[in-house]
């Protein structure tokens, strides 16, 4: 065992062992306080006070860095409400202070079941801060030093650069979450070697995904240091990151960067959402983003199937011709659809790694947002999962029809994580404020600035024809 590995030390400790002797502090008070989770003791579990994640400041070779560090402990490092409000507020103290680096030691199951619309809602503002950060041109290092899947390996590969340590795992759907979905001929859980040439780290880095670092506290000091020392404009991180994925893509039998090959009609658009685009066009080969003809307004194009890594290429290439030039003196406006049936889990997304195509996304919205673009959201049919995430939930406000879902937790993770009857599932399903998808339960965090009766009074809201109140 190395002595001075991170993955068998606490969170705190891992802080101390990367930091300079001597340098380690509380960020500020309001960070240093208890945030126990409210949520849990409904559930029968007893909270903790840092809601698994320790943040810090300290100093490394010298540099001040604040650093946040999950405990993959406390129920696998879920990202609970305030535990993904610690990072949002981490992140935004340091658009202030402007440290030589954020460090995210990364490790966690992504958002937290147990609290799923809070949860979700909170890391997704978490994440767009994170996003500012960088906008703002303050380096972000992220480290895995666990398994790092779901939300949370969006949130990992969302940094500047981004690591892994022998024996970490990453990915959006994790193998059990594959395999239930497409059998054990797609992935098979118990096979370990499978599993870690799928999501393993050494797996990761030959792929070019990330850095493989060694287990050792020195090599990690090193490793923030280059990142500390070769910061590089946010847009040309963003278009590289682009070729990149393109790149990979295309190099993935039968895989295609852009699809349909023709241009769809609006009849074409999911029924729900097909209002929407009136008086519209597309301005990209696959239609993936459309302008109004008569205002400076973009729409995205509302995901029919799955949102995997060629559609998240598809749009992220679109927003960034059109409105990641740099160079628009107007102002203007991108409205983000999140319809979607989820994030694409499968052997093929996660051989991708789909968490870097949606933190791609992510970061080409904030890229728009930081050059001017005013960024909404609406959902007229089924915000779901990743994809919900990745999407209309970066949007700086979003509005939503009264019939529409958001499914953060589907019924199946309900009885496999609260372990309770069918009947009592449905029940929650469609009341309960932190696991119903009715939207009108997830608009009770704070999520929602409206939700509108149907899709003429969201058409008439992105024309500038009405004005909606929060709530």
């Amino acid at each position: 065992m190395n002595p001075k590995g991170l993955r068998r030390l606490a969170p705190r400790e891992r802080i101390a062992a990367i930091a300079d002797g001597g340098s380690l502090a509380p960020v500020n008070a309001a960070l240093e306080a208890p945030r126990p989770s409210p949520h849990l003791a409904r559930w029968g579990i007893a909270a903790q006070d840092d809601d698994g994640v320790v943040v810090a400041r300290a100093k490394i070779h010298g540099e001040p860095v604040l650093i946040a560090a999950q405990d993959e402990r406390f129920l696998r490092g879920s990202a609970g409400a305030n535990h993904a409000d610690a990072l949002g507020k981490l992140f935004t103290l340091a658009r202030v202070e402007r440290p030589a680096a954020v460090v995210i030691i990364a490790a966690s199951g992504g958002v937290r079941l147990h609290e799923a619309n809070p949860a979700e809602a909170a890391l997704a503002r978490s994440l767009a801060s994170l996003l500012a950060l960088r906008a703002a041109q303050v380096p972000v290092l992220s480290l895995c030093v666990a398994d790092t899947f779901g939300g949370a390996s969006v949130l990992a590969c969302a940094a500047g650069r981004t690591a892994m340590t022998a024996g970490a795992r990453l990915g959006v759907s994790g193998p059990a979450v594959i395999e239930t979905a497409h059998g054990r001929s797609e992935v098979d859980a118990s096979d370990a070697e499978g599993v870690a040439a799928l999501f393993g780290a050494q797996s990761r880095s030959d792929a070019g995904c990330v850095d493989l670092v060694d287990d050792d506290a020195d090599a990690v000091r090193d490793w923030i240091e280059a990142g500390m020392s070769e910061p590089a404009p946010f847009t040309a991180t963003v278009q590289s990151m682009q070729g990149r994925l393109g790149a990979r893509l295309a190099a993935m039998p039968e895989a295609r960067l852009h699809s349909p090959a023709t241009q769809p009609s609006p009849t074409d658009l999911p029924l729900a959402s097909a209002p929407l685009y009136a008086g519209a066009r597309p301005v990209d080969e696959a239609a993936w983003l459309w302008r109004g003809d008569d205002r400076p307004m973009w729409t995205t194009r509302a995901i029919e199937g799955t949102l995997g890594p060629r559609e998240a290429h598809g749009l992220s290439a679109a927003i960034l011709a059109h409105l990641a030039d740099g160079g628009a003196t107007e102002a203007r406006t991108l409205w983000i659809i999140g319809d979607s049936q989820g994030h694409e889990a499968s052997r093929r997304a996660e051989a991708l790694c789909l968490s870097q195509y949606l933190a791609q996304l992510c970061a080409v919205v904030a890229l728009a947002r930081s050059e001017g673009v005013r960024v909404r959201g609406a959902l007229t049919a089924i915000g779901h999962s990743a994809a919900f995430f990745a999407t209309a939930l970066q949007a700086d406000e979003v509005y939503a029809l009264k019939g529409s879902r958001v499914v953060a937790m589907e019924p199946a993770a309900i009885a496999r994580v609260l372990g309770l009857p069918a009947a009592q599932i449905d029940a929650l399903v469609e009341s309960d404020p932190l696991v119903g998808h009715p939207v009108r339960q997830f608009a009770r965090w704070g999520a929602i600035a409206a939700i509108l009766p149907d899709a003429r009074a969201l058409r008439a809201l992105m024309n500038g024809e009405s004005a909606v109140a929060g709530g």
